[in-house]
């Protein structure tokens, strides 16, 4: 007996010394698909992250596979854990942890909180196309128990009436997600289940193209940045264990939550962030339909059996029994010594009637200790100072409530005893569902809800619920702490801090905050974002001649204005005063583009501001006093990308691109980048001259001669010149594309056909002329016209033309386009006579299988490969290939940019017999070009 006293003490010290031990130290179990290695150096700068931010604990990360992490949970060594979904709701059942966070990855460049399950296949399987064609199919999973990888799949399978049954069989190929796309790919699989984000990381690392594989049940790009096959899941939850304290769990949680992207936590752990913990029922939801049970690596010791017939509260209950079963378990494991070591029979029997006795005296003192404990237990209860309520988890029907919980609520406790907890609990359906799933599965939880009082006043309640046995019934006990006031002051609070009290728009902390993130997000999505300052002009005057009241009711007006300019996903701030601040965010990646676009919201806002403004005033007898008033503002812009500047240098350019406007006259916007700022009001220009440039004539044709091997005048191309009365010539590659963004182009490529054709006209008068054919480019939007034939057969008719002698220059990318309707127009006017070369060969994506259904009459090499053709072996090659496959086709070659006699010869050599360039005559007025043609 001293012996086993002696060994209860000991197992009570180890205990105890372990859980101090455990004060000191926090240890975090990750689950690891890669190597432990790697898995520790992602995770080990959020547990420093922790530790310099949590006084008092150091935390330590330890990665383990599946298997072994399981073994460690049970055995209850980490206090925290990080895990998948799926292992976690199955823990989460067995040991009440609970989710303190969510981890918020990156899906290509977006923070994201959720991720789902995608359905491969190879793209040349014509058989699979849809989830129904996954029938009969041989399928590869990673793991049975992975939820992105497999259970998802499952569900979308299961939904389509696709069961196990109904598949040729499933293959686990183990963790990574690779290896399942490698076997659909070599075709030791039909289809293949991976999470969101394998394929696109694949193609980055270059073990995979895109285009050699199909998604089924592929969803809108728009629902979520990556592709995706399935319902969205909530991501990975860091969990705590049911002994980790209340306030260290709080500690935790604000800790994780504050963690910022540009920290060493979140580059070096490949995430975001932490969001709040996500819904896990719907993770829960799909394991329970589809009968998921991994299997499991479980151990029996004394608490497993203290769990089953404790009441958590009895403390000296739970101390008495687990010495009882601590002097059966030894005894247990005394009679197996003695067994095994083969003593005389008689001591054997003599040692097991001694263990017999003690373990029944024992078990008997037991039993009387534990019926009076429920009578403490309900002593307890209502006594208590604190709300407390037993509810059937079945029914939901509240089984009693303390003096407390009566007095709070304001009912009686007989009349609470015939209430059901929707009657208190005024959260929304879903969440009471959840609540009682959770007592269902005897799972301790802590939440916060809205509890609705009897004279319907609403407050806030913090609820600790854990499941007990009174009455030999399992009834779901909860505490209440009323923290009503706790939460409207963390509200207010927060409003003062991130807040502007008068518009309620955020403030300058918060702005500050938010371009942080805006920074550290156009880094990784590498598209532009804009900052912009404004200031209402004269905003003062208002004030001097009508007071601030009113000067306030402007600003809010004002506010409201600007939030209906933007998308939602950008931002509008106050500074202070007069002075708005709006982030626009997912510019393109294109600069220049980039600037037209914060232009055109910027436009939007002065424009909005300039509108004339009501603002109502109640007078002194209470009849309503309308004031008009008109305001205008001065808005400075800077377009930024990345964090290659500071935070506070976007805000001073800002700031002095603002005052730049004032100094222009007010009502205006302008960039703080010179160059930015030039830019649009060049382009501005460009495009208000270009309005009037065809009414007096400033377009002009110039010519340039087209040869053959000889040197011989074939033709010419026609090339749009604009003569600007002040500007001068206007190249055009500064009034093209703006002439295709407004749709000025039409009205340009009418003008070149009617012009070109009666050049055409003109030419047949000379001998040195009458045999040269003549192209003219043909643009996109002219060329999609629907009567674009019509237009060029109405010009021939009307000026005489032949037809024979026109050449029409289509890009490859307009070609293209819409191939079928491309061909039949070219079908038509080839029927007239009309010749087609193809412009800018090479540069785009042309397909041999549509090239020979075009009825071309020429192909042109584009002088980018012709520039580099004796030095660029590259480019020596391309321009080879390009020769043969004209040959092939049956179609004349000209090769553009010919500038030295070594090109031209390089081209004769490889079979290209015709050519245009500056070796042969720049572009020139008709007159220039006729006097050079005559002998």
């Amino acid at each position: 007996m001293r012996k086993l006293l002696t060994w209860i003490v000991w197992f009570a010290l180890l205990v105890g010394g372990a859980q101090a031990q455990a004060v000191q130290e926090v240890r975090i179990g990750v689950l690891s698909f890669r190597p432990l290695e790697q898995t520790q150096q992602q995770w080990q700068a959020t547990a420093d992250y922790l530790s310099a931010h949590v006084s008092g604990y150091r935390f330590t990360v330890i990665p383990m596979y599946y298997k072994e992490l399981d073994l460690a949970v049970n055995r209850r060594e980490f206090d925290l854990v990080l895990t998948n979904p799926e292992h976690y709701i199955t823990i989460r059942a067995d040991f009440g942890i609970r989710a303190l966070a969510t981890v918020m990855p990156l899906a290509e460049g977006r923070p994201v909180t959720t991720f789902g399950g995608v359905i491969i296949t190879r793209a040349d399987r014509d058989d699979i196309n849809s989830l129904k064609n996954v029938r009969g199919k041989v399928v590869a999973s990673p793991a049975e128990q992975s939820l992105g990888g497999y259970l998802m799949q499952r569900w979308e399978l299961y939904k389509q009436g696709i069961g196990l049954r109904d598949l040729a069989g499933v293959r686990y190929t183990g963790m990574p997600h690779d290896k399942v796309v490698l076997e659909v790919l070599n075709g030791q699989a039909d289809v293949g289940f991976v999470r969101t984000g394998i394929l696109e990381g694949m193609a980055r690392e270059g073990k995979v193209r895109l285009d050699q594989i199909k998604v089924l049940n592929l969803q809108p790009v728009g629902m979520y940045p990556q592709m995706l096959s399935s319902e969205l899941y909530p991501e990975w939850p860091i969990a705590s264990m049911p002994t980790v304290p209340d306030s260290l769990v709080k500690q935790i949680t604000l800790t994780l939550l504050n963690i910022q992207p540009q920290d060493q936590a979140a580059r070096q752990g490949k995430y975001y962030g932490f969001s709040p913990a996500g819904n896990y029922a719907q993770v829960e939801a799909i394991m329970a339909r589809l009968k998921v049970n991994p299997e499991r690596a479980y151990e029996f010791d004394l608490l497993d059996v203290s769990r089953k017939y404790a009441v958590p509260l009895l403390s000296g209950a739970l101390v008495s029994l687990l010495a009882a079963l601590g002097v059966a378990m030894h005894l247990v494991r005394t009679r197996s010594r003695l067994q095994a070591s083969l003593i005389d029979r008689e001591d054997l029997s003599r040692a097991l009637q001694q263990a017999n006795a003690t373990l029944e005296d024992k078990v008997a003192q037991r039993t009387s200790e534990l019926q009076s404990s429920e009578a403490r237990f309900r002593y307890m209860f209502e006594h208590h100072a604190s709300p407390m309520m037993l509810v059937d988890p079945q029914s939901g029907d509240i089984v009693d409530g303390n003096n407390a919980a009566a007095e709070f609520y304001g009912y009686t406790s007989p009349a609470m005893r015939t209430m059901h907890i929707t009657q208190i609990n005024v959260d929304s359906p879903q969440h009471d569902e959840e609540e009682r799933e959770m007592a269902r599965r005897n799972e301790r939880n802590y939440f916060i809800c809205n509890h609705r009082l009897s004279n319907g006043e609403m407050r806030t309640v913090e609820v600790y619920a854990s499941p007990v046995e009174v009455g030999g019934k399992e009834l779901l006990f909860s505490i209440m702490h009323d923290i009503t006031e706790r939460k409207q002051m963390e509200a207010q609070m927060h409003d003062l801090a991130f807040y502007d009290a008068l518009t309620r728009l955020p403030n300058r902390r918060m702005l500050v905050d938010r371009l942080g993130k805006l920074l550290a997000s156009s880094t990784r999505s590498h598209r532009h974002g804009a900052l912009m300052f404004l200031d209402l002009d004269h905003f003062k005057r208002l004030n001097d001649l009508h007071g601030h009241d009113i000067g306030d009711l402007l600003l809010i007006e004002v506010s409201k204005r600007l939030l209906a300019c933007i998308r939602e996903e950008d931002n509008v701030a106050r500074l202070g005063g007069d002075e708005f601040v709006v982030m626009l965010e997912g510019l393109s990646e294109n600069l220049e583009a980039a600037v037209l676009q914060a232009e055109l919201v910027a436009e939007k806002i002065r424009a909005a501001l300039s509108e004339p403004y009501l603002l109502n005033r109640s007078g002194v007898t209470g009849e309503a006093e309308l004031i008009e008033h008109h305001c205008s503002s001065s808005i400075g812009v800077t377009v930024f990308r990345g964090q290659d500047d500071a935070l506070e240098e976007l805000l001073r350019w800002t700031d002095m691109a603002m005052y730049q406007a004032k100094e222009a006259g007010r009502n205006v916007i302008r960039f703080f980048d010179p160059k930015m700022q030039t830019s649009i009001e060049t382009r501005a220009a460009i495009e208000k001259d270009l309005r009037i440039a065809l009414e007096q004539h400033q377009f002009k044709l110039y010519y340039q001669l087209q040869v053959d091997v000889a040197g011989r005048p074939q033709g010419v191309e026609a090339l749009s010149r604009w003569v600007h009365p002040t500007r001068g010539m206007v190249s055009p590659l500064q009034f093209i594309p703006l002439a295709e963004e407004n749709g000025m182009i039409i009205f340009i490529g009418l003008w070149v056909l009617e012009t070109a054709c009666r050049q055409l006209v003109a030419w047949q008068e000379n001998p040195a002329t009458r045999n040269l054919r003549l192209a003219i480019n043909v643009s996109a939007r002219q060329f999609r016209q629907p009567d674009f034939v019509a237009q060029v057969q109405a010009e021939l008719l009307r000026t005489g033309a032949d037809p024979a002698k026109l050449e029409l220059e289509l890009t490859e990318s307009m070609v293209l386009e819409n191939v079928e309707e491309t061909i039949r127009k070219m079908t038509e006017l080839k029927a007239l006579g009309v010749r087609f070369s193809m412009d800018d060969f090479g540069t785009g994506y042309s397909s041999l299988s549509y090239l020979k259904r075009l009825p071309l009459d020429q192909i042109k090499i584009d002088q980018s490969f012709v520039r580099d053709i004796a030095t660029d072996q590259n480019d020596a090659a391309i321009v080879q290939t390009i020769i043969a496959m004209a040959h092939n086709l049956g179609l004349e070659v000209i090769a553009e940019g010919v500038e030295t006699e070594v090109q031209r010869a390089f081209l004769e050599q490889r079979g290209c017999r015709a050519y245009q360039g500056y070796l042969f005559g720049r572009p020139q007025p008709v007159e220039e070009l006729e006097r050079s043609l005559l002998p």
